[in-house]
């Protein structure tokens, strides 16, 4: 079956082979069987007892679109990683450098102090900085990421990937 994905070349600058998610989005079956595998690779992973301690956590925007229905699905709680300026409520800040960009990013930091674990949710792995700059925010609060799932990687960047050493501790798994 086809899974809707698609590469756009240079996209959003020079040199990137953005991955576009709309034509998954757009198949309700295609998006439906991503969910529901996000979903076994998530119970099949965590035990019992990791789960009950964890909650979601995801960074705006297009990994929003997966973990609130995973949310849902499998009755945890969602936290939400915004641009700075977008959490009202006590915001914890920190700083993203990916491979296009970099800026601050917030999290809600009385959420953030009920829960133990984190299952991180995001459409695309690239070169990994988005994830490591989030374990890296959460460790220094005494958290963790058990368990992060994309949607799919770039492949080309798996070398890059296994030299970051704050990605050396999550387990990684894509689910296309």
């Amino acid at each position: 079956m086809n899974n809707g994905l698609r590469i756009i070349a240079d996209f959003p600058k020079k040199g990137i082979a953005f991955i576009d998610i709309n034509g998954l989005l757009e198949n309700p079956v295609c998006f439906t069987e991503a969910i529901d595998k996000f979903c076994r690779m998530i119970t099949d992973t965590l035990d019992e007892q990791t789960l009950k301690t964890a909650a979601i956590v995801s960074p705006q925007s297009r990994g929003f679109l997966f973990a609130s229905p995973l949310a849902y699905k499998l009755g945890l709680p969602l936290l939400t990683i915004r641009k700075k300026g977008k959490i009202p409520n006590n915001p914890y800040r920190f700083h993203i450098t990916n491979e296009y960009d970099s800026y601050d990013m917030e999290m809600d930091g009385d959420l953030l102090g009920k829960y133990e674990h984190y299952i991180y949710i995001d459409d695309i792995l690239a070169t990994g900085q988005t994830l490591a700059s989030v374990s890296r925010a959460l460790k220094a609060k005494d958290k963790r990421i058990v368990l992060a799932l994309h949607l799919t990687d770039v492949k080309d960047l798996k070398n890059l990937r296994e030299q970051n050493k704050d990605l050396k501790d999550i387990v990684l798994k894509e689910v296309l």
